[in-house]
């Protein structure tokens, strides 16, 4: 029984080989014949025969119209099992692993009529620049070129990035009206995850709550496509879009959503996770104090947005705050001049805020050259998680003939006037007040008794101040000066926050 059963397997794999074998070799008959009928040259004959060859070697993955047994499962049934199929590629995007957690029906609904899989070979295209996109894409494996062109793109020769497994293609797609920039090509075989705009938008429509959270998505990340130009920020691409990372985001949303989003996220916190810190992260989250989301990995952090400014004078001298006083007590507080992101405020909408209060004196003065983003991530005591703190650093340069109207602070008594280089065997305080010694201080009011002092650093003045044992020294020294008298700010001060800037975010 045994015998006859594995004959019958072999011989049922036989005839599937040579049923297979035919009719590859009637496509290769009929390619070849196909080629001398259209007298196509020797030299592309048989490049195209090669590649039919190679792609008639290679197996595809089945897709699910392949399969006709799938027919005859209930729509409940089949939507659950593409549900179960596509979800772990599809929530590692963090918008959609938000939806999951919030409605896992609507989010079956969105894959059956959204969602599917694209297979590649090599040197397939996925897109060609100048087309309309309908689709978003996530790569799943393989890898891909993307290409981009002079006369369809904002660089000076043909460009060409090599994208591996897990990156976006085309997320604006979904959100705005998006027309492709350059070309993507299967460097080996992909396969990709696809999104269709229109389908979602559909889909959307039957939750409140999700197509709410999708609107003010969408809102965000059309004022950053429209914006995106230098000095702020590049060009974007079919890759990415500049400040659209999902923190990003939803630190400018407005504050109903960022509740919404926060009380998902510490709803899904393990609940024998220090329930105070919890509970308080909660409050916090509940009164837009604090915001909290799920990143794509799954991790719950809470996010800070800070915009500072690095702005640099010809002789090499950053501007920095070095210190702050509140009625007859100065403490020195070294750190780039910065503001918190608020709501529904983009990064250049931030520093012109900051221009319009604390940094008057610079208004109008810097030439803007550009943006860098740093983000840190630090472990938060307070609320037991991951803090990632999005540190927008504006690079500027003073204008050669620019003058600052500021109050300057002068001494209280004349001070030494210490001459010579600063040598090791001075105490700190020594080679502080040595190193000091030409640095005009800049007092600007935040309040009726109360301000920040700024000056231009140096990078021997800084190397000795960022210490601790420095800063020390520096606020010992700032304490010799007069400051202004007591008046009304202005205008109202930008958020402070706390930025500590370390030697490298500075240099």
């Amino acid at each position: 029984l045994f015998g006859s059963t594995l004959v019958s397997m072999l011989s049922a794999a036989m005839m599937d080989y040579q049923m297979m074998q035919k009719d590859k070799t009637l496509k290769l008959r009929k390619l070849r014949r196909y080629l001398q009928e259209n007298e196509v040259a020797g030299c592309t004959a048989v490049r195209v025969q090669k590649q039919v060859e190679q792609r008639l070697a290679h197996r595809e993955c089945l897709a699910e119209d392949d399969v006709v047994a799938l027919q005859l499962l209930s729509s409940a049934l089949r939507s659950q099992l593409r549900f179960e199929i596509q979800q772990p590629h599809l929530c590692r995007h963090p918008l959609f692993r938000l939806w999951s957690g919030m409605d896992e029906k609507q989010m079956q609904r969105i894959c059956m009529k959204a969602v599917g899989f694209v297979n590649l070979r090599p040197k397939d295209e996925l897109f060609v620049a100048g087309s309309s996109a309908a689709s978003a894409f996530a790569l799943e494996n393989g890898e891909m070129l993307y290409i981009q062109y002079p006369d369809t793109s904002p660089v000076m020769a043909e460009k060409s990035t090599r994208v591996p497994a897990g990156q976006w293609f085309c997320e604006a797609a979904l959100w705005v009206e998006w027309t492709h920039v350059g070309k993507a090509e299967a460097d080996t075989a992909c396969r990709l995850l696809s999104i269709g705009a229109e389908a979602l938008m559909q889909s959307l429509q039957k939750d409140f709550i999700v197509r709410g959270i999708a609107a003010e998505y969408s809102r965000q990340f059309h004022k950053r496509v429209t914006s995106a130009r230098p000095p702020h920020a590049p060009w974007p691409t079919d890759l990415s879009v500049p400040f659209t990372d999902y923190c990003d985001l939803v630190v400018s949303m407005s504050k109903h959503v960022q509740v919404l989003i926060g009380r998902e996220a510490v709803h899904q916190l393990p609940i024998n996770r220090g329930s105070r810190a919890i509970e308080k992260l909660r409050d916090e989250v509940a009164t837009s104090k604090s915001i909290v989301v799920v990143t794509g990995e799954g991790a719950i952090i809470r996010v800070v947005s800070l915009v500072v400014l690095r702005a640099e004078r010809s002789d090499g001298s950053i501007f920095m705050q070095v210190g702050k006083w509140e009625g007859n007590a100065v403490k020195s507080a070294l750190q780039l001049p910065g503001a918190k992101q608020e709501a529904d405020e983009l990064v250049p909408e931030t520093l012109t805020r900051m221009f319009e209060t604390k940094l008057k004196l610079l208004q109008g003065k810097l030439d803007l050259m550009g943006t860098t983003r740093e983000n840190q991530e630090k472990e938060s005591k307070e609320f037991g998680v991951q803090t990632r703190y999005l540190r927008s650093i504006c690079a500027a340069r003073l204008f050669t003939d620019a003058e600052i109207d500021a109050h300057i602070c002068e001494p209280k008594a004349s001070m030494e006037d210490p001459m010579g280089e600063v040598t090791s065997a001075m105490s700190i305080a020594q080679q502080v007040e040595r190193a000091l010694r030409d640095m005009q201080v800049y007092a600007v009011h935040s309040g009726f008794d109360s301000g920040n002092l700024y000056a231009w650093v140096t990078d021997v003045q800084l190397s000795l101040i960022s210490t601790p044992a420095g800063e020390k020294a520096m606020g010992a020294w700032l304490s010799n000066f007069v400051l202004p008298d007591s008046q009304l700010p202005a205008g109202p001060d930008a958020s402070e926050v706390d930025l500590q800037c370390t030697l490298s975010t500075i240099v």
